[in-house]
Parts: C-alpha cells; sequence; structure tokens
C-alpha cells in the first residue's frame, strides 16, 4: 500500500467532515469522533494534536477510512482536505500526441510561464481596470508569488495553481468598524482567482460568437477584467507547435462559496485565440481610461433626509496600508451601502480614485455594491 504523507492539520481535517456530512460526537484536546448518518453509521477518529508522535499514523488511518466511504483514492481525499481553505485553477493543455501525460519542454515552459502571466494580468485587474497595462502594480507582481503549484497531473498535461479563499461569513461581522490587514491580504487571492474567471469567461463568450466582437463590446469587456497582458497569456501557450487547446478549470474551495456569475471551466482553441488576438490588438492600440478598485468594509455613513447622496466611508487597502476612502452615492446606492454595513458584507467599488499622501482619499464612483468575489450576489 502507498503511504500518503498527511500535509494539513486539525482545522483541515474538521472543515472537511463538516462540508462532506459529517458531524462531530464526542472527544476533547487529544482527539475527536465524527459520525456520517446513514445505513452503515460510519465513524471516524480525528487527531486534534499536529505534534503528537501518533499524528501521522492517526491522520494515515482516518485518509484510509474516508477514501474507503468516499470511494476514492487515499491521493485524491488527501488533496481534497489539504486545499480545503483554497481554490485550486487546473490549466490544461491538449494535443493528440500528449496522451501519455507528458509535454514538449517548448510547451512545457510556456504553460508554466502563462500561468504566473495569467495571475499577474488577473491581480492587476483586481486592482485597477485597464486594457493594457505596460507596468503592472507592485501588489500584482507580489500576488504571483504568494499563490503555489500543485503537482502535475496527467489528463494530456494539467498544471493546478493553489490559492487561498475565505468564505465571507468568517470574516466580518455586522457593524465591523475597521478591517482587518491579514484578512485582506488573504481575501485577495480569491477575488484574484475570481477576477480571472470572470475575465476568462468573458473572453471565451467574445471567441465563440458568431461573430466578432464589436469595439463596444471590447471596452466593456476591461470592467471585467480583460487586459491585453491576460490574451498575450493565453496566446503564447496555445500558439505553441504541440498545443491545440488550453482549458481553465476553476475548483472553488469547499467552505467559501464560489463566486457568482463565473464559469467553472473555460477553453480556448487555436480558433478561438484568433479572436483572443484581436481583442489582444485593440486592447494594445486604444487608449483607455484606467479605473482603481477598492474593497473593504463600510465603516461610516452620513445623510441628512433631505440630501440627495449620502456621505460613505470604507475602510480598505491602500499601497497594502488601511486607509478610509469617501465618496458620495445617490439614493439607491446609498442604500446598499447602509445594508453592507448593517450586515457585516464586504464591498467592491470601481472609480476614479485620488488617494494624496497625508491627505483625504476620495473616489467618484462608477460601481458600488457587495463583492461578488466572497460569493455574495451582486
Amino acid at each position: 500500500m502507498v503511504h500518503v504523507e498527511p500535509d494539513f492539520g486539525p482545522e483541515e481535517i474538521r472543515s472537511y467532515l463538516k462540508v462532506t456530512g459529517w458531524s462531530p460526537v464526542s472527544g476533547g484536546d487529544v482527539a475527536e469522533l465524527w459520525s456520517l448518518p446513514g445505513p452503515a453509521d460510519e465513524v471516524v477518529l480525528v487527531p486534534m494534536k499536529p505534534g503528537a508522535p501518533d499524528f501521522t499514523k492517526r491522520a494515515r488511518i482516518l485518509l484510509q477510512d474516508l477514501s474507503r466511504v468516499e470511494s476514492q483514492d487515499v491521493q485524491a481525499v488527501h488533496d481534497a482536505i489539504a486545499t480545503v481553505y483554497h481554490d485550486v485553477t487546473d490549466l490544461r493543455a491538449s494535443h493528440p500526441s500528449l496522451g501519455d501525460g507528458s509535454i514538449p519542454l517548448e510547451a512545457g515552459y510556456e504553460l508554466f510561464v502563462s500561468a504566473k502571466r495569467l495571475r499577474v494580468a488577473s491581480a492587476a485587474a483586481s486592482i485597477r481596470r485597464q486594457g493594457h497595462f505596460r507596468n503592472f502594480p507592485a501588489r500584482a507582481r507580489d500576488q504571483a508569488r504568494e499563490v503555489r503549484l500543485g503537482q502535475t497531473r496527467r489528463g494530456s498535461y494539467i498544471v493546478p495553481i493553489i490559492s487561498q479563499a475565505r468564505s465571507p461569513e468568517d470574516v466580518y461581522s455586522p457593524g465591523q468598524n475597521h478591517i482587518e490587514i491579514q484578512v485582506e491580504e488573504t481575501l485577495f487571492d480569491r477575488r484574484v482567482t475570481a477576477t480571472m474567471s470572470r475575465a476568462l469567461g468573458v473572453l471565451e463568450d467574445m471567441a465563440t460568437a458568431e461573430r466578432a466582437p464589436t469595439p463596444s463590446e471590447i471596452t466593456d469587456s476591461i470592467g471585467e477584467g480583460v487586459s491585453y497582458e491576460l490574451c498575450q497569456a493565453l496566446a503564447k501557450v496555445v500558439n505553441t507547435e504541440s498545443v491545440s487547446a488550453l482549458d481553465v478549470s476553476f475548483n472553488w474551495s469547499r467552505v467559501a462559496s464560489p463566486p457568482p456569475g463565473t464559469p467553472p471551466r473555460v477553453e480556448f482553441t487555436r480558433d478561438a485565440i484568433e479572436i483572443v488576438d484581436r481583442v489582444s490588438e485593440q486592447l494594445k492600440t486604444r487608449v483607455y481610461t484606467s479605473q482603481h478598485v477598492i474593497y473593504g468594509i463600510v465603516t461610516d455613513l452620513s445623510r441628512h433626509p433631505e440630501d440627495e447622496t449620502g456621505r460613505v466611508g470604507v475602510q480598505t487597502l491602500i499601497k497594502r496600508r488601511s486607509r478610509t476612502v469617501w465618496m458620495d452615492l445617490p439614493d439607491s446606492t446609498y442604500h446598499s451601502a447602509v445594508h453592507c454595513h448593517d450586515a457585516g458584507i464586504p464591498v467592491r467599488v470601481r472609480g476614479a480614485l485620488t488617494s494624496p499622501p497625508g491627505g483625504q482619499a476620495t473616489m467618484v464612483v462608477t460601481e458600488f455594491g457587495p463583492d461578488p468575489s466572497l460569493g455574495a450576489d451582486d
């Protein structure tokens, strides 16, 4: 029997069991017993002390028990537990010649490099909506260093990108009056993955439509995170001689709601890449006004009954420092801000940001609402 070394702790185990239908029945500081309702009346033991001499042994036994109950191999169960707090994005290069699970060196190099390019472009679009970046924000470049790559898998040739995720219910409470910097750093990973998924979905729609995308549609796609750099990352993989298609699958964390409106899978063939190249050229040669995107929580609300707008303060991170950004919102949007404040729902705001050092940060708002990256409805 092949032994799989556990790469997780008690919290990952407990979260995984909870989302797969198990319930705790007894236990203490050393171990817990969990049961699965049903005719078989299954019970498993969860070790609770990672530093204990027998933790690895008990975790292996748990993996074998879950493998039997779920009719999956041990490695699959292990990976599901180890990534329960993570989103896993699978990049799969396919071609009739790749049936043995290997890939030519040049194509493999472009696939790995493009994994980084896709993340950096999506991170940049999560900060600023812009058709052509030329110079990425430093935070976007840093983000690509923080995600991990999993082991390549068979199925033509698959490279998994592993990034953090967090359920909004576990983040902020109603009436919260400040953001947590560490929490916001964690949430940025999920926001980048959500931006990537939406942007690639929009590109796929344009590439598979019966007609070529209009200039207006290409302009609108920028608001969803499409950029010249994102298009180029796709094209460089599919245009290699030994790759005929690239598909990207989004496997969202089991403990965080999938972002609404995001496709679970997109695919780009060589025919589709021809359209992506056209979009790319238009994004490169046209000048578009960029818009900033901020994420955070509503901490301040002020409005007199006779006013047409209300003053709202959103605490966010700017250059990784906590800042309050002030904005004036019309009636319906102001009511949305009140709801998000009262319910403890993080928000996403897009518009023209002014944030002078030492001065008051303000934003002229184009779009305001619950942050859809975290599973909240628009």
